[in-house]
């Protein structure tokens, strides 16, 4: 017998066998077991996902007869009567499969429409299936409308898309719509491992996790690759084979990218770049890819590590913990526009350095700002073993840091973050005066941290226990991963014995966040003010009717 590929076996041949489309299979099921059953269906979703396959089981549910021929109309076809054998044979008369990509004219519909006035020749229904309904012509879509709406008892349409935009309303009015969804990839592994048991064929689970994310959702596309991979691996799926012939390591490629970004290391990217091309990986899918797992990481920063799942879920949370969200922000819109520019770019290698040495060379003037700061102030904090008031207090304390008998003025410059050794609380928090936006605004902390920080409210601190409140509208910060990096930060400045107790509440106004908020509103109050009453402004106005939109006025500083 000849081979038949995964697809068409694994083909499921009633409702219980389709996977991830519970929400169709149970209508449809409950509509067939009640007799509430609609003259036409469409079936919407990208390729693979089961419309074609939902069309026939209703086929077969809408003349099946029993195996005793005396069944009726059942949300479970009985699968080996003339109806249910013919239709997975492809052999049913009363069941009309047209590919409407090759039969758009009108006068092809019409040919196909005159047979609907005829009663079925054997079975219940005579069951229309028109896959790619919107590639039909604007008039063939107005021949069918008619019977569309109004058909003969015995007549069932089942339309099916992959875009429905294209189809007219006056069609979508008339029909009972199904939208099928994309499969997740933790779904699909476990459709594959199923098939691949039945098959009696070895197989590693990262080699199926690589297969069932390169589907992207299509359960079709997922069993061609498998059928591929047996193929490659001669019998076998082995995951180093299956990461070569999708011409990718799994991820490990793109968190790699991530580390250069972050180190601010542009050789080591380069590098990185060429080892991606070396290996054959496309540049685009390598974007796409990306892209996708900057999401993932943004997710994590204002969502919690809770909202990250699967073999990469630690990288990500660990990614999100070092990137701050403005720098993230950043390199997803490159690498968007990096991979829209893609075509445009001499070559697709020389396109992809450009698009990461972008997301590099702008951040890289931030970094080295930051890195310099940090070497000034960690050079002035070498002389002495703890910090004093004077890098966190107010300018008009004088304080001065000893060591080495040299005094400094706090009318200087306040010192970035430093890296101290940890001292005693009553010590180190002398440092802190109550001011709280004022002392992270001088902190200046960074992702997790930083998001966590910048939103809370000071309350208390007394006997290492610093009380802090949290918004109710970002109470998805107070996750334990936030505040344990938030808790690390503070340590050298607290002591070690810090405890940190963070409640949901109202924080008044008083965290930094707030204090942003009303400095950004008063510098647009005043920008707009400051337009207004501008005589220059005033006399354009006057002389030629025009008019200023205050939506367009940005304070010179921002």
């Amino acid at each position: 017998m000849a081979h038949q590929v995964l697809a068409r076996k694994w083909r499921p041949r009633k409702f219980e066998d389709v996977i991830g489309q519970d929400h169709v299979v149970r209508a449809l099921s409950n509509a067939l077991d009640t007799g509430r059953i609609h003259h036409a269906y469409l079936f919407t979703g990208t390729r693979g996902v089961g419309k074609t396959t939902l069309a026939r089981i209703l086929a077969k549910a809408l003349n099946c007869v029993g195996i005793d021929g005396k069944g009726g109309i059942t949300s479970k076809p009985c699968g080996v009567c003339v109806a249910c054998t013919e239709i997975d044979s492809g052999r049913f008369v009363d069941l009309l499969e047209v590919d409407a990509a090759t039969n758009t004219k009108v006068d092809e519909m019409r040919e196909l429409l005159e047979t609907a006035q005829y009663a079925p020749v054997s079975g219940r229904y005579k069951v229309y299936i028109i896959d790619e309904v919107h590639m039909l012509s604007k008039s063939a879509f107005n021949a069918m409308l008619k019977t569309l709406e109004e058909p003969p008892g015995h007549i069932e349409f089942i339309l099916a898309t992959t875009d429905p935009q294209k189809l007219p309303i006056t069609v979508l009015s008339r029909c009972l719509q199904f939208n099928l969804k994309n499969l997740p990839a933790t779904l699909l592994v476990e459709h594959l491992a199923k098939v691949l048991a039945a098959e009696k064929i070895p197989c590693e689970l990262p080699a199926l996790q690589l297969l069932g994310r390169a589907a992207e959702g299509s359960v079709r596309d997922s069993l061609s690759l498998l059928d591929q991979a047996i193929a490659y691996g001669a019998g076998e799926i082995k995951t180093e084979q299956v990461a070569t012939m999708l011409g990718a390591l799994d991820q490990t490629y793109l968190f790699a990218l991530l580390d250069c970004l972050a180190n601010g290391d542009a050789k080591a990217l380069v590098a990185e770049i060429d080892q991606i091309a070396s290996r054959s990986i496309s540049f685009d899918i390598t974007l796409k890819d990306f892209a996708s797992v900057l999401a993932r990481i943004a997710l994590v920063q204002s969502a919690g590590a809770s909202a990250v799942e699967g073999p990469e879920a630690q990288r990500i949370i660990d990614a999100a913990a070092r990137l701050a969200a403005d720098d993230l922000q950043l390199y997803y819109q490159i690498a968007l526009l990096g991979r829209r520019d893609l075509s445009l770019a001499p070559d697709e290698h020389s396109g992809f350095t450009m698009t990461m040495l972008r997301m590099l060379s702008l951040t890289s003037g931030k970094r080295q700002s930051d890195t310099a700061l940090s070497g000034i102030s960690t050079t002035a904090v070498q002389k002495t073993a703890a910090p004093t008031t004077k890098d966190y207090a107010p300018a008009k304390q004088n304080t001065s840091i000893g060591g080495n008998g040299g005094a400094k003025s706090a009318q200087e410059p306040v010192l970035a973050r430093t890296s101290y050794d940890v001292t005693p609380a009553t010590q180190a928090s002398a440092a802190f005066d109550g001011d709280w936006p004022g002392f992270i605004a001088r902190l200046n902390f960074n992702g997790m941290a930083g998001m966590l920080a910048k939103q809370c409210a000071f309350q208390s601190f007394a006997g290492g226990v610093l009380e802090l409140t949290l918004p109710t509208a970002q109470k998805h910060l107070s996750e334990k991963a936030f505040q344990e990096k938030l808790k690390s930060e503070l340590l050298p400045h607290f002591g070690a014995n810090l405890r940190l107790n963070i409640r949901i509440g109202d924080v008044a106004g008083k965290s930094l966040a707030a204090t942003e908020d009303r400095e950004r509103s008063d510098r647009q109050v005043a920008a707009e003010a400051a337009i207004l009453a501008d005589p220059f402004i005033n006399n354009l106005k006057h002389d030629f009717g025009a008019e200023v939109v205050p939506s367009s006025i940005r304070p010179a500083n921002t």
